[in-house]
């Protein structure tokens, strides 16, 4: 079993990334499709024989989906997103749901803080996690913090190190980096109490 991801740097409201996944039997899903829709277009043109399987959304704010009709005049995949999604479609994914893929599946993470809706993506191999703006690189995204602090320590903090975090934004020094090195080096993820957390988040205001 493995899955190829596809960073796709679509530029969007604030240096967003869309990703294409694929699988060895070519199931394909896209995640967050925003921005510059060419970028996407191309990409899925470019992976060949593939079966458009799902739009995954990370959550409901318009800069994460805002070419989401166009994508599927050539990506036309059921919609996946949190319930209370404002475009939910016909998979609704509670916490721990997973939906088939490939010889393995994807499993929606319920992450609320940045938002009410928001979902984390991970994929059955523990090679990645799609975290849109939950968790960037060496940050968190803007949050409630006593939902955000409970969703690191009891959703993101027990999740295998091997996991690759990809994020809905490109505001990190390296577009990418495992859990393990967030662990390390990520001072929201090193918070051990509410009130570190609430100070740490003064940096972002």
């Amino acid at each position: 079993m493995a899955f190829r991801v596809e960073q796709l740097r679509v530029g969007g409201y604030d240096h967003n990334f869309s990703y294409l996944v694929t699988a060895e039997n070519g199931d394909a899903a896209l995640i967050d499709p925003t921005g510059d829709c060419g970028v996407i277009r191309r990409a899925v043109e470019a992976a060949g024989r593939i079966t458009p399987r799902y739009i995954l959304l990370t959550h409901g704010h318009q800069d994460h989906c805002e070419c989401l009709g166009e994508v599927r005049s050539f990506f036309p995949a059921e919609i996946a997103s949190h319930p209370t999604h404002p475009h939910a479609g016909g998979i609704k994914l509670y916490n721990g749901r997973r939906v088939p893929f490939g010889d393995g599946w994807i499993e929606a993470i319920a992450t609320p803080g940045h938002s009410r809706d928001s979902v984390s993506f991970r994929l059955s191999d523990d090679s990645a996690l799609f975290t849109g703006d939950t968790l960037f690189v060496g940050c968190v995204g803007f949050c409630r913090s006593k939902e955000m602090f409970d969703t690191i320590r009891k959703k993101i903090l027990p999740l295998p190190d091997s996991l690759v975090i990809y994020s809905g934004h490109d505001y990190g020094e390296v577009p990418y980096r495992t859990l393990g090195e967030e662990k390390a080096h990520n001072p929201y993820l090193r918070c051990a109490t509410l009130e570190e957390f609430r100070e740490q988040l003064k940096l972002l205001e």
